[in-house]
């Protein structure tokens, strides 16, 4: 019992109720709006996932838009840490909870549940 350490910190919140489908083999985010928007350098779970334009993906980090939302695949399913090459697993199908999403995804949700019909948010 000597061994065990309390650990200090955030918790990760529990975004998925249930995760039906991911994005084959995950994807490689860019990290340059990642950590321009997040910087204590902890991609959280529940944040969007958009094409880049140029067959790479990447995180928004502007308030949420329909033309902007339109290359949506997904959410991110689990906090990752953002290194040179983060690769993360983007859920493309389940259900979410709503209050435990990112602040843009919050208050963009009327815009993610027209990206992405097979995520169910509650």
């Amino acid at each position: 019992m000597n061994n065990i350490k309390k650990s200090t910190g955030a918790r990760q919140k529990v975004v998925f109720d249930s995760v039906e489908a991911t994005y084959p083999g995950g994807v490689v985010v860019d990290n340059t709006d990642a950590l321009a928007r997040y910087t204590d350098k902890i991609l959280p779970a529940g944040t969007v996932v958009v094409s880049n334009g140029s067959g790479g993906w990447k995180v928004l980090n502007v308030a949420l838009t329909a033309p902007l939302l339109a290359t949506a695949i997904g959410l991110v399913q689990q906090d990752i840490a953002i290194e040179d090459f983060t690769q993360s697993s983007v859920v493309t199908s389940g259900t979410a909870r709503i209050d435990a999403l990112p602040s843009l995804e919050k208050t963009g949700i009327a815009l993610l549940k027209a990206a992405l019909p097979r995520i169910t948010f509650i």
